[in-house]
């Protein structure tokens, strides 16, 4: 049996093989939380969404026209779309927050995160929302 990541309907991407005849999403098989193209659950900034915080930091002070000495992820969703698309709560002091939009590109296409938008004016307690 191929360890590969499945998709919705059982198929291996990378091998296409299929696990059985049923979809996976909604079934007992698989505790599956997203849909895909759906946003996932929230969870803890990793190291991985912390280093893209700080790639699109230089695009967010430019377009935010702010100068931020704390820029520290705190939380994150993603999307699954022609690459992932990062939705990020960042700490820009102490108690002021921004929601960031990020765009990563697939891999054979090797470009960097893209700032696609921002929300200013959030608290620690805002939830993460698809804007």
């Amino acid at each position: 049996m191929c360890v590969y990541m499945r998709d919705a309907w059982g198929l291996c991407s990378d091998c296409a093989e299929l696990l059985s005849s049923e979809p996976l999403i909604g079934s007992e098989k698989s505790p599956a939380t997203m849909m895909p193209g759906g946003l996932s659950d929230t969870k803890p900034a990793t190291p991985e969404v912390q280093q893209l915080v700080n790639q699109v930091k230089p695009q967010f002070e430019s377009r935010a026209n702010m100068n931020c000495g704390v820029f520290t992820a705190i939380a994150y969703k993603t999307q699954v779309v022609a690459g992932t698309m990062y939705f990020i709560k960042v700490q820009v002091s102490d108690a002021e927050y921004v929601h960031l939009k990020v765009f990563q590109s697939l891999p054979h296409e090797n470009l960097g995160p893209s700032l696609v938008s921002f929300q200013t004016g959030k608290t620690r307690d805002d939830p993460l929302t698809y804007f």
